[in-house]
C-alpha cells in the first residue's frame, strides 16, 4: 500500500517504499520495543525518539528521560539511577508474585497428591472384598462392577506401589 511522505501545499508525493520511520534491526529482542542507546534499557517504541542521520534513516533510539539530559552527565546519572532504582523495584515485585505463585502451585500439588492416595486407600479397600474367583468375585456376584473397576492394570500397580510405600 503506497504511503505519504511529503505533503505540499499544491501536490502530495506518495511512494510505495517502506517507511523509514519503520526500521527495525534483526538482533531487536522485540518488534514492538527498542533499546535505548543512553540508558540501554528496552522502552516501547511509541515512549522513544528516533535520532536520525541526513538521509532520515534511523540511527539510535532515545527514550524521553534521556532526550531530556542529552549533555549533562550529572543530570543523566541521576535519572538512569531513579531509572534502575524504579525497575529494580518492579523486578523484586515480580519476583514475589512468581514466588507466590510457585508457593500456590506446590500447595495444589500436594493436595492433589493426597487427594490421590486417599482414592487409592479407597480402591485398596475395596480390592480386599472384591477379588476375582472362578466363580466371578468374592462379593458373590458373577458380573461385579467393583471388579471389573478395581482389576484395572494401572489402579491395580498403583495399589501395589502405595502398600509398597512409593506411590508415584
Amino acid at each position: 500500500m503506497p504511503t505519504r511522505l511529503l505533503s505540499v501545499l499544491c501536490a502530495t508525493l506518495v511512494s510505495s517504499q517502506p517507511n523509514p520511520a519503520r526500521q527495525l534491526d534483526m538482533d531487536q529482542p522485540k518488534p514492538h520495543a527498542v533499546a535505548c542507546q543512553c540508558c540501554e534499557l528496552e522502552w516501547p517504541e511509541r515512549l522513544a525518539t528516533a535520532v536520525r542521520n541526513a538521509h532520515l534513516l534511523i540511527r539510535e533510539w532515545r527514550c524521553r528521560m534521556c532526550d531530556e539530559h542529552q549533555g549533562d552527565p550529572v543530570k543523566m546519572a541521576q535519572d538512569h539511577e531513579n531509572e534502575v532504582r524504579i525497575r529494580w523495584g518492579n523486578t523484586v515485585d515480580e519476583l514475589h508474585t512468581a514466588q507466590d505463585a510457585a508457593d500456590r502451585f506446590k500447595a495444589q500439588t500436594l493436595a492433589a497428591l493426597r487427594s490421590r492416595d486417599q482414592i487409592l486407600e479407597q480402591f485398596g479397600k475395596l480390592a480386599r472384598y472384591h477379588r476375582p474367583t472362578d466363580y466371578g468375585c468374592i462379593c458373590g456376584k458373577r458380573n461385579c462392577e467393583e471388579l471389573s473397576i478395581i482389576d484395572a492394570d494401572w489402579i491395580t500397580d498403583h495399589i501395589v506401589r502405595m502398600y509398597k510405600g512409593g506411590v508415584g
